[in-house]
């Protein structure tokens, strides 16, 4: 029996990896130990794990010395433990959208694509990493971060490490599954330079260090092939303290906008393929209503229906909270442009204090959902929901008057020709005309 589940937790584990197979996994079956070293990660693999945008892509990834410990009489209740020593990583960013992430590579396994058992034990595991080297080549900049003492392990919904039973909660009716995971490292130091040789931009190095923070992180898998249809990310930093020169600043908002344009290409082809996502996937707000509010359920089916809508990822979103920034900008005297002002003082400085800085971004949100499920949802927002609603039905009954006013006009022009010719498929009208049918159409059923 330990064979067999040895084979088949493996087998999750050699996904991550190029240089390495099942077999080659020197793992005691008794003792649960194994040593691994030089190891090459597949790119591929994590870019669809950590689901970055499709601005930015890993070109490698590599780790020295690796460890792992499994207790294999307990896989239901205590994670496997992974410690890497250090792990260094190259990235770069992409002026046009590389392809979109695939599949989450839990999915992927020989004769099984439910989230099963195997599942379970190998989404749980928990790592802990000495050192994090990453480093991002962009087109006008080079950057770096730095971490020290990382750990990722999985919790409740109450954010406490716990019984792995306790960190997912499954809804068999949705057919979902929430799991809660939390990062946290000691420290991270992030450096930014301009590239040698680009003379458009401030070549002023940029550096921060931060104490202790940590990731809150919440999965919403569908339990029939464990791709994820939703997810909830939540930074949190401690007290922050920022001392940059006002040339630093300039040099940071150059760096800003130079990659302004690779973040909104892939925004927007984030949002050309939002609507065939939430349309496969059945988070349509109809579809949600059907599933919470079955027919004939049981008392213990409603109780779990219950609790799983109280932590429900309703839809994407990332979060950002700071307990205090203070930050210090300062003249640093070398400052020569011309048209300065005649009140700035040499070597003066300023002091900006910012308590419970906090950022929700939601970037599936459609205009006209409802948003009562935002982590910060006032009243103030409903007369904002009620005006942004009368604009888009506004401009929806624009977009009715232009389509039927080209209809008539060509019936008058063309009174022998069949209705199925009335538009030629790829004309601009007719793409505005769909695409103004079909965005009323999603708009009335959510």
């Amino acid at each position: 029996m330990a064979g067999l589940i040895k084979k088949q937790i493996l087998k999750h584990l050699s996904r991550f990896t190029k240089n390495l197979s099942p077999d080659k996994i020197n793992l005691s079956t008794l003792k649960g130990e194994g040593q691994l070293t030089n190891l090459e990660l597949d790119e591929e693999v994590l870019q669809n794990v950590l689901d970055l945008p499709t601005w930015l892509a890993i070109t490698r990834v590599y780790c020295n010395k690796a460890a792992i410990r499994i207790q294999w009489t307990k896989l239901k209740t205590h994670p496997i433990c992974l410690f890497l020593d250090k792990v260094e990583v190259e990235m770069r960013t992409c002026e046009e959208p590389r392809p979109p992430n695939g599949p989450s590579p839990i999915a992927i396994t020989a004769g099984q694509s439910e989230y099963g058992f195997a599942e379970k034990v190998v989404e749980g595991m928990s790592i802990v990493v000495n050192s994090i080297v990453v480093k991002i080549e962009a087109k006008a900049f080079n950057t770096s971060f730095e971490l020290w003492q990382l750990q990722g392990y999985s919790v409740n919904p109450k954010w406490q490490q716990s019984d792995l039973r306790f960190t997912r909660i499954t809804d068999p009716e949705r057919g979902e599954v929430l799991t809660f995971k939390e990062i946290n490292w000691q420290t991270l130091r992030i450096e930014a330079d301009a590239i040698p040789g680009d003379q458009s931009i401030i070549s002023t190095p940029l550096r921060l260090i931060t104490n202790q923070s940590k990731i809150r992180l919440v999965l919403k898998r569908r339990m029939k092939d464990c791709n994820v249809v939703g997810s909830k990310l939540m930074f949190l930093l401690d007290d922050l303290l920022w001392v940059l020169t006002d040339s630093q600043l300039k040099a940071m908002i150059e760096y800003a906008q130079s990659l302004s344009e690779a973040m909104e290409n892939s925004a927007q082809q984030r949002k050309r393929m939002a609507p065939d996502t939430a349309a496969t996937s059945g988070l349509g707000p109809s579809a949600h209503q059907q599933r919470t509010q079955p027919a004939h359920t049981s008392n213990s089916s409603n109780s779990i229906s219950q609790y799983f809508e109280m932590y429900d990822v309703k839809e994407s979103s990332y979060h950002s909270h700071i307990s205090r920034l203070d930050l210090h900008i300062c003249d640093d005297g070398l400052s020569t442009e011309e048209g300065r002002s005649k009140h700035r003082i040499a070597g003066g400085a300023i002091q900006l204090t910012f308590k419970n800085l906090s950022l929700d971004y939601y970037p599936f949100h459609w205009a006209n959902d409802n948003c009562k499920h935002w982590v910060r949802h006032s009243e103030a927002m409903e007369s904002r929901a009620q005006w942004a609603q009368d604009l888009l039905q506004e401009f929806q009954s624009k977009v009715q008057t232009i389509v039927d006013h080209h209809e008539d006009t060509t019936v008058v022009k063309s009174p022998t020709k069949e209705t199925s010719s009335k538009w030629k498929v790829g004309s601009p009208t007719w793409k505005a005309g769909a695409a103004g049918k079909r965005r009323a159409s999603d708009q009335t059923t959510g």
